[in-house]
């Protein structure tokens, strides 16, 4: 999963009002498709997120970019139902999603729900984020996507992830209570559980492959927005989900995911790529920088592998100020 910017950053906006409706998707008259990107999955969870899809939209497509071969397994009528794109090796993240996407539109799906392995979205989400997106469109804002409010769903006291937005050039805290009838505006969301409006794809914004992993939907959702869209959480929508290796350590009222060596390489090299982007904002890269400095010490003390993390890291840097992208080639 790529949690680049919810590892450290909080926000705020002002609530949009949303009317709740019946609409044209419970007719058949849209069409809505999942895609679900594997990598060594776990099999309970994610055959349970699938099964779970297979009840809330017209497709379910399964990315595997290795190792999820024997997803449901023991329940072949339902496994039938699966389209499946094995990648053969992993190709990442964007590479993935920009598959999927690709068969969906294919099969003429209007919306696209983008999940990584390991989340467990509730019953009707998909409904409620379709009814959010609409309504927003109905208003006239030129929304690209919506998604739940996330939670680490194996923490035992559940604890919402933050939103960001940018105002009068200061990154804020988005306040998530409230109505939970009304969406708030965000500057970025995550791959899983977001609601993508099919033809802000088509029309040529995809998912950037070189990122491999780290910032592949937040360089998404900043290159998004400076096309003119917007993007909305739905204050109605609650999702469990795993962002890293290990719930966070929290320290300073900070999140500091734990990571492997090679993660820590990615997020390095490729916070260097994002902040050099003149799409991304003054005030943008300076928060960014920052905790870009804040985690380098960090991750040396919460890191079970110190010394290759510093290294890595170190190596992320470098090739990220050296342009270089794609899978990490160990020489």
């Amino acid at each position: 999963v790529d949690f680049s910017l919810f590892d450290s950053l909080y926000i705020y906006d002002i609530y949009e009002n949303i009317s709740y409706n019946e609409s044209i998707f419970f007719c058949g008259a849209i069409m809505i498709a999942a895609i679900v990107v594997g990598f060594f999955p776990e099999y309970s969870i994610l055959d349970a997120l699938l099964l779970k899809l297979l009840n809330q939209v017209d497709y379910v497509i399964f990315v595997d970019n290795s190792g999820g071969e024997s997803f449901l397994k023991n329940d072949p009528e339902s496994r039938a139902q699966i389209e499946y794109l094995n990648l053969g090796s992993n190709q990442g993240l964007g590479f993935a999603l920009n598959e999927g996407f690709k068969l969906a539109i294919a099969r003429g799906c209007d919306y696209v729900a983008t999940f990584d392995q390991d989340s467990a979205p509730p019953d009707l989400m998909i409904r409620d984020l379709w009814e959010t997106h609409n309504a927003l469109l109905q208003q006239g804002i030129n929304c690209a996507a919506v998604a739940p409010i996330f939670y680490d769903r194996r923490e035992n006291i559940k604890v919402r992830f933050p939103f960001y937005k940018e105002i009068d050039h200061v990154i804020c805290a988005v306040p998530q209570e409230g109505d939970t009838a009304k969406a708030i505006e965000v500057d970025v969301l995550i791959t899983s559980g977001m609601l993508v409006k099919a033809s802000v794809w088509s029309q040529g914004i995809h998912y950037n492959s070189g990122l491999f992993v780290d910032y592949t939907d937040t360089e998404w959702c900043f290159r998004v927005r400076a096309a003119g869209f917007k993007l909305y959480a739905s204050l109605s929508q609650e999702m469990g989900h795993a962002p890293s290796d290990a719930p966070p350590a929290r320290i300073l009222g900070l999140n500091f995911f734990r990571y492997s060596p090679l993660r820590r390489y990615y997020w390095f090299r490729n916070t260097t790529f994002f902040i050099r982007q003149s799409y991304v904002s003054r005030a943008w890269k300076k928060r960014i920088l920052i905790g870009l400095l804040l985690r380098f010490f960090v991750n040396i003390l919460i890191d079970d592998k110190k010394i290759a993390s510093l290294k890595m890291m170190c190596k992320g840097l470098y090739d990220g100020l050296a342009n270089k992208d794609g899978a990490y080639k160990q020489k």
